[in-house]
């Protein structure tokens, strides 16, 4: 066999080692460490496909083929052959996966989203944004370092916007009828997720992420309302599609009275509980606001809330994630991520295909969606109904 037949044999290796040696079992931040004893095992039909599949790259493929980059692709299609949740990261990916749950980013401290085809909107300014003074929430960014966002899309802009800390970055930006360039000094921030606003005696908080910053960030988001004479609160988790489970565990125990929290099923039909709520809570009246794009965590957090008796749940059914993953960390410093049990709600009761149901339906408008970042009820009517559940009046 020709010297190429060797990558097959490489791919298997590395697939091997990846998963026997020691991995790291991360969930919210959990690490245990674990070691797979045994001989490497690469199932018939795994084995005679990509050996088939490397005798004809052998045989007729032009180019050297990297035996590394093979591997990661092998590894990211057998991820890829799972549910939708399943995915295999290459150690670059894992490291910055892991940022990504410290909050920590590089960038100018916006969140974005887009509605229009040819701009990116502003939604909200992270507390000590770079961007402070330069753009405000509503603000459309219509171009980035000369390249349109009509022309590169979604990610490509986004990926734009961020890079080194001390470079700058030159937006073309839309406000109302004015057009105007700006240039942003990119910084090592921490984004939590959080958003807060008064309306009368009733405090608001937008969550967009459950992130390792995200509870600290809640707790004082709260009591900063609470201080200045919030006498009920409501939650916005429209769009917030999850996060780790010791964020949200760790919000609701702030806010929930004694009792369980979540439980996990696994394969073998056991189910445990993992995480329980102190006796300390808040004692205000509350609402959760959602939508079809509240996912995952976000979902447990309103759940939660209903179940226990403490909060309506306002808005329209969320989207219907219950499943949870678990981290493998590979020898590599690569990481597989699998889904590996249905989590559950105080109740018991899984949602995973089903959602959440409001206490108050209300839908929306395109209209509407695209101006309810700003959190204004007098152009949003999930907001409104929650903060008239809540005795509020215009």
């Amino acid at each position: 066999m020709k010297e190429g037949n060797g990558i097959s044999r490489r791919i298997l290796a590395a697939l091997a080692a990846a998963f026997m040696l020691g991995s790291i079992f991360t969930l919210g931040g959990q690490k245990l460490w674990s070691l797979w004893r045994g001989a490497p095992s690469v199932s018939p039909e795994m084995a005679a496909k990509i050996a088939e599949l490397e005798e004809l790259i052998d045989d007729h493929y032009l180019f050297d083929v990297d035996a590394g980059d093979a591997a990661n692709a092998a590894a990211s299609g057998l991820a890829g052959a799972l549910d939708q949740y399943s995915v295999y990261r290459t150690a670059e990916e894992y490291a910055a996966f892991q940022h990504h749950n410290d909050g920590e980013m590089c960038g100018i401290g916006i969140t974005v989203s887009q509605y229009a085809e040819d701009a990116l909107t502003v939604l909200y300014l992270s507390e000590g944004s770079p961007a402070e003074g330069i753009l405000e929430p509503g603000d459309e960014i219509v171009a980035v370092a000369g390249e349109k966002v009509s022309e590169v899309g979604y990610s490509q802009a986004v990926s734009l916007v961020r890079g080194a800390a001390g470079t700058d970055v030159r937006l073309t930006v839309r406000r109302k009828d004015e057009i105007f360039d700006a240039s942003v000094t990119r910084a090592d921030i921490v984004d939590t997720g959080i958003h807060g606003e008064m309306f009368g005696h009733i405090g608001c908080v937008k969550v967009s992420a459950f992130n390792n910053a995200t509870p600290e960030a809640f707790n004082d988001e709260v009591n900063r309302q609470i201080e200045a004479g919030a006498e009920a609160l409501v939650f916005d988790l429209r769009g917030n599609g999850g996060g780790l489970l010791t964020s949200v565990t760790s919000m609701l125990d702030f806010l929930l009275p004694e009792g369980d929290l979540v439980s996990k099923t696994g394969k073998d039909g056991t189910t445990t509980v993992m995480y329980t709520s102190g006796a300390s809570c808040v004692d205000l009246p509350m609402a959760v606001i959602v939508n079809g794009s509240t996912a995952s965590a976000a979902e447990l957090f309103a759940c939660d809330l209903q179940e226990f008796g403490a909060a309506v749940v306002v808005g329209t059914g969320t989207y219907g994630k219950g499943v949870m993953q678990t981290t493998y960390e590979l020898s590599d410093g690569s990481s597989l991520t699998l889904t590996t049990d249905y989590y559950n709600p105080s109740s018991g009761h899984n949602y995973n295909g089903e959602g959440v149901t409001p206490d108050i339906e209300v839908e929306m408008t395109e209209e509407e969606l695209e101006g309810f970042y700003l959190l204004d009820p007098a152009r949003d009517p999930q907001l409104r109904a929650a903060l008239e559940a809540l005795g509020w009046t215009a």
